[in-house]
């Protein structure tokens, strides 16, 4: 059984085969050797993974992560039959279970379980299974995912969306109220309603005690409140209102749960406060009747529209008095992390409290706004050097350089930032705006927790992209674009087995430009669609123009961008392409990169099944430098692997890069993949594959990217 572990022991993602190799002090050879490779690499799996014979119902084998989730030892493990560790089904569903996917056609699912751990806790887990014939007969491989983290984050995903929905009815419905009792009755409403609570009141301002007279959030005992029925509640929340800068009184939650109720719900007790507050705010200054419009609800600042009006307003009185301003445009770097780790509730109170930061930065006379989304905007008047807004930006980094408190969790961000000057960068706000963003973007590509001053160099890069994006769309109408090709090479036999296709534009007066510098602009563009399309169509073309000359018939691989392969009518597009040039579809082969795959697995299963289904050919580019996860990698219907040429070139001078290309060919035969090594540069390289049983190669040793003619020619040589 010892080979069939070792055919389904796949390694998982780069980082962690190099670090099993490494642990590993010599390779020997055989079977055995493989299998310690793989196990090094799967046991660092973080997903439960079991091999079950289906025909007698028992384990095979495990990764450490099974024995570790689940609570057994590998012993205890080995002596359980596979139903023992489900709670969802019986044992007679599970073994019927098993024998319909051994005898479907597709012989791989994925399925909703509920595991029981041996302390009796259960969670829950999505299982990707998979059947694989072995000599000793089918073998099941199953990746158990445990989903309670993702259903934790799920909850508080539509909890929060709740919230959200409650605080935007309740804000709807406070602009059009002019009672402040109303206004004070409808926010207890929707706290009531929002937060399940046994009890919410409001208090007047007059009646506070000592412990909700602070600014802060008062939690503890409801005993603390002034009514003589809030001691039967064990905890109670409260958040203090104002209006017109005077405490005007409390808004306040009582519940039977403890005090740990309150981790998120606070968090919306203290925006309803505070959306109370701004419309008390507004019902007693009718000047202030435009306030929601005007100003940011979750951070206090001004919004877009008042900071443009603002602006524009400091400009007029800059040239009347021939002083200078700035503009820092502010990017947060890494916020969206905290609201994928720690929740929308924390990224608000995150903001909250980057805004008072920016506010105790500047003077009085300044202006800091929320922008949208984490991007913020602060105008500084009366400058007296241009340099002093560098002064102003770099305590803004130091000061957003401190530790962050959500609760019980602690957050670091940082912030890229732009700054652009009047009059020297523009004479209006949305140039001069528009200044500060390229200038913050130049920020970000420079390694963020950075500001960059806003430059000329800045707008001729603008022009020199937006003029190249002309050109592309010019030379896709005129036919500048070409396609060179690679030879592939049989190791064995020597000859050519195939071609890859690459993309080629011959500029009309700068000539043959290079990739690195078009394509990038062809994905920015969108043009890569179109230009990938011709580049299929083209392909075709030649391969009908080889065999109209009696060439023999000559596989063709041509590239797909990311941005192609996201299309949800990519197998329809690429199949018409193929049918339309009546080219034999076995003959075009779809090279994507590993890192494409793993974007949106299901739908690279989906489309490579369905351009499988054509007789299409697929291949997975640069393999070894994305993330290919076991329960994934056994189902893409791929017929060859490229080992990436960062591998290749470093074969004899790195000991790791030499075994990670032995472990590739050895996986990809197992799997019954081809494999070609791309780069090859030397006759050593060459030998070392053909050693290793690497079918085929491709590079500068055989050949360099040649016109479709000269293929031609070198095909009937």
């Amino acid at each position: 059984m010892l080979a069939t572990v070792e055919s389904l022991l796949i390694p998982t993602a780069p980082e962690r085969l190099r670090l099993a190799l490494r642990q590993s002090e010599q390779r020997t050879k055989g079977t055995e050797a493989a299998l310690q490779y793989f196990r090094a690499a799967l046991d660092a799996s973080a997903d439960i993974v079991f091999l079950i014979d289906s025909r007698h119902r028992r384990f095979v084998d495990f990764n450490e992560t099974a024995c570790r989730q689940l609570g057994y030892t590998r012993a205890q493990l080995l002596e359980l039959w596979p139903g023992a560790i489900r709670v969802d089904r019986s044992q007679e569903d599970l073994e019927a279970s098993f024998e319909q996917l051994v005898a479907s056609e597709e012989r791989c699912d994925v399925v909703a379980a509920v595991y029981r751990r041996r302390d009796g806790s259960t969670f829950p887990v999505e299982l990707r299974r998979a059947v694989h014939e072995t000599a000793e007969g089918p073998i099941l491989v199953v990746s158990a995912r445990d989903l309670t983290e993702r259903r934790e984050a799920d909850e508080r995903q539509a909890q929060h969306l709740r919230y959200q929905e409650a605080l935007a009815r309740f804000g709807h419905a406070a602009l059009a109220k002019r009672d402040p009792r109303e206004l004070i009755d409808d926010a207890v409403a929707a706290v009531r309603e929002a937060l399940a609570a046994d009890q919410v009141v409001y208090i007047d301002g007059n009646d506070l005690p000592d412990e909700l007279q602070s600014s802060e959030p008062f939690v503890g005992s409801g005993a603390a409140l002034p009514f003589e029925w809030a001691h039967a509640f064990p905890s109670a929340a409260a958040v203090a209102v104002r209006g017109d800068n005077t405490l005007r009184g409390a808004l306040c939650a009582l519940s039977r749960r403890d005090d740990a109720y309150w981790a998120n719900e606070l968090s919306f007790l203290r925006t309803a406060a505070s959306l109370l507050s701004t419309g008390l705010q507004r019902i007693a200054s009718e000047g202030q009747v435009a306030y929601l419009a005007q100003f940011d609800t979750l951070t206090g600042l001004a919004n877009r529209t008042l900071l443009m009006d603002r602006f524009a307003q400091m400009i007029v009185q800059a040239k009347r008095r021939g002083s200078r301003l700035a503009v820092l445009f502010i990017d947060l770097d890494g916020f969206k992390l905290v609201n994928d780790s720690l929740g929308h509730s924390a990224g608000d109170q995150l903001l909250a409290q980057i805004a008072r930061r920016l506010q105790d930065a500047i003077r009085p006379g300044d202006t800091v706004a929320r922008v949208s989304g984490d991007e913020f905007a602060i105008v500084l008047a009366d400058l007296a050097r241009p340099e002093d807004a560098a002064f102003v930006a770099q305590k803004i980094l130091d000061r957003l350089a401190q530790p962050i408190a959500l609760g019980e969790s602690e957050a670091f961000v940082t912030a890229s930032i732009g700054i652009a000057g009047f009059p020297g960068d523009g004479q209006d706000v949305e140039m001069l705006l528009a200044a500060a963003d390229s200038a913050m973007y130049r920020a970000k590509q420079a390694g963020r927790n950075a500001y960059q001053f806003f430059t000329s160099e800045i707008t001729q890069r603008t022009r020199a992209r937006a003029s190249l994006a002309f050109e592309l769309h010019r030379a896709l109408e005129r036919d500048e674009f070409a396609l060179a090709y690679q030879p592939k090479v049989d190791l064995g036999s020597g000859r050519i087995c195939g071609a890859e296709a690459l993309l080629r534009w011959r500029h009309p007066q700068r000539g043959l430009v290079p990739p690195s510098e078009f394509i990038p602009a062809l994905e920015q563009s969108g043009l890569i669609v179109p230009v990938g399309e011709w580049a299929i169509r083209r392909a075709c073309s030649d391969l009908r123009s080889w065999t109209a000359h009696g060439l023999a018939p000559l596989p063709v691989a041509v590239n797909l961008s990311a941005l192609q392969f996201r299309q949800h009518d990519l197998d329809a597009r690429i199949g018409a392409l193929v049918a339309a040039s009546g080219v034999d579809p076995a003959l075009i082969e779809i090279e994507i990169t590993e890192s494409q795959l793993m974007e949106d697995p299901e739908h690279a299963i989906r489309m490579m099944r369905s351009l499988q289904k054509t007789g299409i050919g697929i291949a997975i580019d640069d393999f070894g430098t994305g993330y290919s996860s076991l329960s994934y990698l056994t189902r893409f219907p791929v017929k060859a692997v490229k080992i990436d040429r960062s591998f290749v070139a470093d074969v004899f001078s790195d000991r790791a890069d030499a075994a990670i290309v032995r472990t590739i060919i050895d996986m990809a035969h197992i799997l019954g993949f081809t494999v070609v090594a791309e780069g090859v540069e030397t006759d050593r390289q060459a030998a070392f594959l053909r050693q290793f049983g690497c079918e085929q190669a491709q590079g500068f040793l055989y050949a360099k990217p040649m016109p479709a003619a000269e293929m031609g020619a070198l095909i009937r040589h």
